[in-house]
């Protein structure tokens, strides 16, 4: 970590993804293996260090279904809050709170909240969300579907999926994913960077 910096780099990535049902169709660490994902290439174009994903976010509202584990918001908030905080103390100056999971938004904004003005030298903190399209579709719909599909396809078994879901996933391809992930990606990489150019 000290050579990184001391060879200037000052951006950090801190993927946070999600432990929750989905569907029946979808592992339950869908979103954390997303948040892998996402937080690998949003830092490989950032030219930034990746944080260790933090698997377990806010699925409050989905606390009733099997496999869901949830921090709720305020913890969420707090455990970002911890971590900026140490990566801004060893020396980096920006600082990406990037959430695979919808859920965790309201924590990581009320995280860029608190610690703005507050970080060392100038740090500053950012929670990307990132362009998921006009047409998202449901929870454990098309969208993340076809984007597992293209990462992972052994774990995605259409087989038990949720009735409601059924006509909605017929539309699901790998393909698509690869689309929708390069879609997501391009997108917060331009709203980080954006600030820095205007």
């Amino acid at each position: 970590m000290r050579q990184l910096l001391d060879e200037g780099t000052r951006t950090a990535v801190v993927p946070f993804g999600s432990i929750e049902h989905h569907g029946g169709h979808l592992p339950v660490g869908t979103d954390a293996l997303l948040a892998d994902v996402i937080g690998r290439d949003v830092a490989e174009r950032l030219g930034a260090v990746l944080a260790p994903t933090q698997r377990i976010g806010d699925a409050d509202r989905h606390l009733n279904q099997d496999g869901t584990l949830t921090l709720g918001t305020g913890t969420s908030t707090a455990v970002a809050v911890a971590i900026a905080r140490s990566l801004a103390r060893q020396g980096f100056r920006l600082i990406v709170l990037l959430s695979a999971h919808g859920g965790n938004l309201p924590a990581l904004r009320a995280a860029v909240e608190q610690l703005t003005g507050e970080l060392p030298e100038g740090a500053v903190v950012c929670s990307p969300e990132g362009d998921v399209g006009t047409d998202p579709a449901t929870h454990s719909g098309e969208w993340i579907t076809s984007v597992m599909l293209s990462l992972y396809p052994d774990l995605v078994h259409l087989g038990p999926a949720d009735r409601r879901l059924a006509r909605e996933l017929r539309s699901a391809s790998s393909q698509r994913g690869r689309e929708h992930l390069e879609r997501f990606v391009g997108s917060v990489v331009r709203e980080v960077d954006a600030p820095a150019t205007s």
